[in-house]
């Protein structure tokens, strides 16, 4: 019987995400906070004579687009390797909703096939970045990181000493990364100022310390592609606008549409939630700093 390994791959959301510039290779420089969120897709991984992969419900990318098909290649190309992998993913992270969920799959399936493979000495970030911006934040295991570059630069950071806890608001809308870039290079006048990524070096420093309290958190948070996003995607700043009519201010994840309150404490994302809610907006309690959990197991049938 063949082993097994089977992951909780979590979401995330950007506490802050400043772009510093355009870079020469065409992506822009990021400078971001990363925290992972207790929001979870479940990914099995075994080994296999061809390359299976099986997406549940499908995300409507081709198989060979679909990022956990390109991280088995990746990884199989990095060691010289044949691409053979038996993969399964049942998704509860929304598609295209700047939570991370299909490059969360594909940092689980590298590390999944790192065990499997027995591959101790290879660099899974450098690998993760040939497949997504995101992934090699996912490949990392972390649950907080300050990430820069265009993903690649990954410090993992510590965790608060006390769980903080986010309302996560998820709009129906897909938006495009791409979409939402190109409407922030279209509002960014030629030749302005590089942002320095102040805030994103700021909290990096406090979690370092664990100085990072909800109140600190929160007087960090921002996300430079609001605007544009709001442009590519109008319902995400009527949510705003009507939550902050309610008194509560939302935070954008990503590129969106997904929105996030931080909260005092779970009491509190209780609270807030409910009065969202109340407003019509389809609001989630739940905790930052989820780790990717690991089990294996014999292979048995799974559908």
């Amino acid at each position: 019987m063949s082993r097994a390994v089977v992951l909780r791959a979590p979401a995330k959301i950007n506490l802050t995400l400043e772009v510093l510039g355009r870079r020469r290779d065409g992506y822009h420089e990021l400078a971001s906070v990363f925290a992972t969120i207790d929001l979870c897709d479940r990914v099995r991984v075994a080994l296999s004579q061809t390359l299976d992969v099986r997406v549940s419900p499908e995300v409507g990318a081709a198989v060979e687009d679909e990022l956990t098909h390109r991280a088995v290649r990746a990884l199989a190309t990095a060691c010289g390797r044949v691409p053979s992998a038996h993969v399964r993913v049942r998704k509860r992270i929304p598609v295209a909703a700047g939570l991370g969920g299909g490059s969360s799959d594909a940092g689980a399936v590298l590390r999944a096939l790192a065990r499997l493979w027995r591959l101790d000495e290879i660099e899974l970030g450098a690998v993760g970045a040939t497949v997504g911006s995101d992934v090699p934040f996912f490949a990392s295991g972390a649950a907080f990181a300050l990430v820069r570059g265009r993903g690649e630069l990954v410090e993992p950071l510590l965790p608060p000493a006390s769980v903080l806890w986010v309302v996560l608001v998820r709009l129906r809308e897909r938006v495009s990364t791409a979409g939402v870039f190109a409407a922030y290079r279209a509002a960014v006048a030629p030749g302005s100022a590089r942002a320095a990524g102040v805030r994103t070096a700021s909290l990096a420093e406090a979690l370092r310390r664990r100085q990072a309290t909800a109140s600190l958190v929160r007087a960090h948070l921002g996300n430079d592609l609001v605007s544009a996003a709001e442009e590519v995607a109008p319902a995400i700043g009527r949510a705003r606008q009507a939550a902050a009519t309610a008194g509560v201010a939302l935070t954008l994840s990503g590129s969106g549409p997904s929105l996030f309150a931080l909260a005092d404490d779970r009491p509190d994302a209780l609270r807030i939630a409910r009065r969202l809610r109340g407003i019509g907006l389809r609001a989630h309690t739940l905790a930052l700093g989820t780790a990717a959990m690991t089990s294996e197991r014999g292979l048995s049938r799974y559908v």
